[in-house]
């Protein structure tokens, strides 16, 4: 049998000690937990801004290949409209005005809403931006312009982390870091 004296000689926790224990594991919790939500949102701008870029390359490929919207070829193609106005959002459609270039009530193919907490922030021209590709080349338009290039800006509202999207007269589309 065992005395009080053997029993107090046995080495234990004390409180001081599992605080501390528990106050790293809170530490080095917190630490993850933040970064796994950063590089959540960060992904969430990388997949938007890889949306946009699609849906920029589908509305160019329909008017590569002709494809009909309400039963006929647009006559001047397919485009995208992104506009600061509307930030969290931007509609694909079929330019069916001749050598117009540009979107009109009820082209309207599909609005896309992007994402919550990522917007439309900028875009380097003034107001709306139109790019269209004329086929059968096809030719782009940008606002009615075919020598022009667009820069349009995504932002996540929470980190305040960009991307930008180039499209230039050419019919190339990037995403810049």
């Amino acid at each position: 049998m065992k005395s009080v004296k053997d029993l107090k000689s046995q080495s234990g926790f004390t409180i001081a000690e599992l605080l501390v224990g528990i106050f790293i594991i809170a530490l080095i919790s917190g630490i993850f937990i933040a970064n796994y939500r950063s590089s959540d949102r960060q992904a969430k701008l990388n997949m938007a801004a890889q949306q946009v870029v699609s849906d920029i390359r589908t509305a160019q490929n329909y008017s590569l290949g002709l494809q009909e919207f309400e039963g006929s070829v647009p006559k001047s193609g397919w485009g995208a409209r992104f506009d600061t106005a509307s930030p969290d959002s931007y509609i694909i459609f079929a330019d069916e005005d001749e050598d117009e270039f540009d979107y009109d009530a009820g082209e309207e193919y599909k609005t896309v809403d992007l994402p919550s907490d990522i917007i439309i922030s900028n875009i380097n021209v003034a107001g709306a931006v139109d790019i269209v590709f004329m086929p059968p080349n096809p030719t782009t338009y940008i606002n009615t312009n075919n020598n022009t290039s667009v820069e349009i800006t995504l932002k996540e509202n929470i980190s305040n982390a960009v991307k930008k999207i180039n499209v230039n007269f050419l019919g190339l589309i990037d995403i810049v870091d």
